[in-house]
């Protein structure tokens, strides 16, 4: 029997000479890999409701294992403004990849499909990319298995700041106890503030969150290094936003010292 379902386009793949296979987190399904015959016909009319990065409702049939198969669709969101901007969509393919990292195929997860979907559609209204990345990063650690502290100190049980990172303890660690971890990650107390209310927050709330570089920078650091010691992830999208971040910087540093030298007035070769 078919069924009627919504889905995000996670990505699409070339199957044989005609075919393809389109991978769709559904909302009430889970991950699920569909086949589409002669996909790659110029006039299929699924075409245009496969793209990846796309919200779509479709009619199709649903297998529990293996491949399913979609006949209809109808376009929910474009999420036009991600699709036109490069880093945008750069920030958007490793929330799909991160997502689908973290979840079991076809399996139904409608708390994570929400928060992806929400996580979409603020970055397609220009909410600030590295916040939404820390975001998503720290409501998916349950569902990799690690459930970290960030509501009150994992020695203490102190609700007051300042606090630091403990990698050791897993969770935040108040000042009074902060000797018994060597290796606490250093965090400025202000970031770690900022990461307990995203944390903690509905995805809504962070629309009106506005922080300054060196904070956001610091709350990459502290979920970077989570994954690495607990996760372990190695995902493509991530170390693509890396090489943006690297480029963006040589750019800027160029552009710097071109502006240095234009207000010291001009050099005369002789």
């Amino acid at each position: 029997m078919d069924e009627r379902f919504e889905g995000i386009i996670l990505f699409k793949r070339d199957y044989r000479e005609k075919d393809a296979l389109v991978k769709i987190f559904t909302k009430e399904f889970g991950a699920k890999m569909f086949f589409i015959k002669n996909f790659n016909q110029a006039n299929h009319p699924l075409r245009r409701h496969c793209i990846p990065i796309t919200q779509q409702y479709f009619l199709g049939k649903i297998n529990e294992s293996g491949l399913s198969f979609l006949k209809e669709g109808q376009t929910l969101q474009l999420f036009r403004s991600i699709q036109e901007d490069h880093e945008k969509l750069a920030y958007a393919t490793y929330f799909i990849q991160l997502v689908d990292a973290a979840l079991e195929d076809n399996v139904a997860n409608l708390n994570v499909y929400t928060i992806l979907s929400q996580c979409l559609s603020l970055l397609n209204q220009g909410l600030d990319s590295q916040v939404l990345m820390v975001c998503l990063e720290m409501k998916l650690l349950p569902y990799l298995g690690i459930h970290l502290n960030w509501q009150s100190c994992a020695l203490t049980g102190r609700q007051d700041g300042p606090f630091d990172f403990s990698l050791k303890f897993q969770g935040i660690l108040s000042q009074a106890v902060w000797e018994q971890d060597d290796f606490r990650l250093h965090i400025s107390p202000k970031t770690i503030h900022v990461a307990i209310i995203l944390a903690n927050c509905q995805l809504e709330q962070i629309q009106s969150i506005n922080l300054g570089q060196k904070t956001k920078e610091e709350l990459s650091r502290l979920m970077d290094t989570i994954y690495q010691e607990f996760v372990g992830l190695r995902l493509k999208g991530k170390s693509y936003l890396k090489q943006l971040k690297q480029l963006d910087e040589q750019v800027q540093a160029i552009s710097n010292v071109r502006k240095r030298s234009n207000e010291s007035g001009p050099v005369i070769d002789f």
